[in-house]
């Protein structure tokens, strides 16, 4: 009789942790700005300070406010000057800001960059896309 309330309480305690706690704070839908981060489908001379195109789309609710460029890291055969970049734009739901950073950019092969972006709500996403660079010729496909 004891194995038998021993099991029942164990079994009613793995199905009571079983069960999301749904309390009021977790019921409704967070609002605000989220982004989608990668790199713009281009062909591009990386020798002009606007050679590679970030594309930054808004899939929250609400708007971001002053998005800002925090990091960009590229992994490859790839120099290029590294500059904060602030485009001080908002971004609404649903549309999308293309940037440059403002960098020159040489190299040769294969390459991944990684882009940090943030705004005035404190919302901070990153991003990534993968190109092919040939001297200063880039190519994102």
């Amino acid at each position: 009789m004891v194995k038998k309330i021993n099991f029942l309480i164990i079994a009613f305690v793995i199905i009571g942790l079983s069960f999301p706690l749904v309390t009021a704070g977790n019921t409704s839908k967070n609002s605000g700005p989220e982004f989608e981060i990668g790199l713009y489908t281009s062909i591009a001379w990386g020798l002009t300070y606007n050679g590679l195109s970030i594309s930054v789309k808004n899939i929250g609710d609400s708007t971001a406010h002053n998005v800002t460029l925090t990091n960009l890291s590229i992994k490859g055969n790839v120099l290029y000057n590294n500059r904060v970049t602030k485009w001080e734009r908002d971004i609404e739901p649903g549309t999308t800001l293309l940037g440059s950073p403002y960098t020159m950019f040489i190299g040769l092969g294969r390459f991944t960059a990684t882009m940090t972006i943030t705004c005035d709500e404190g919302i901070t996403d990153t991003g990534s896309g993968n190109g092919f660079i040939f001297g200063s010729l880039i190519f994102v496909p």
